[in-house]
């Protein structure tokens, strides 16, 4: 039985709602290791501290995360020649399989999620969330991306 809503509003927020909680069950919620390694293999080499902001996690968090990627082999760190207070964070080639690997996991989960709509309404539930988005940055209230990607963002619109 479908709820009765106040509003328009209420009614996408409980989506919202929704959503977030299969997404979760989906395992895809914040995953720093995914991130991590997704950011790597694009970006190469980065130092921790960067990293750390990019993910947006503490810096205890992240030590014990890249400590326990590093204990399976997925990264390497090493002193910054430049900074010996730094370490850089570099994917070593079972981190790139590994990688690989939750990239297609997430798009096979992404694919049988969105099943139910066709081609053209992705698109125009896609075009209406970037709206949605556009308007919480201006609002300064987005707490998805990094500080860093945003700024990128908004130099990409510039």
């Amino acid at each position: 039985m479908k709820k009765d809503y106040k509003s328009n509003e209420e009614r996408i927020f409980a989506g919202f709602r929704r959503f977030n909680k299969i997404l979760k069950r989906e395992e895809f919620g914040h995953h720093g290791k995914t991130r991590i390694l997704n950011l790597l293999v694009e970006n190469g080499p980065m130092s921790q501290r960067d990293l750390q902001e990019e993910v947006e996690i503490t810096s205890s968090s992240a030590s014990e995360l890249l400590k326990k990627m590093e204990d399976h082999g997925l990264v390497t760190r090493t002193p910054d020649p430049d900074n010996a207070r730094s370490l850089i964070v570099e994917i070593t080639e079972a981190g790139k399989a590994k990688a690989a690997e939750l990239d297609a996991e997430k798009a096979d989960k992404t694919a049988k999620l969105f099943e139910a709509l066709t081609e053209e309404e992705k698109a125009q539930f896609a075009a209406m969330l970037d709206k949605i988005q556009d308007a919480w940055y201006e609002e300064g209230m987005f707490y998805g991306d990094s500080k860093r990607h945003r700024e990128k963002q908004l130099k990409g619109h510039c």
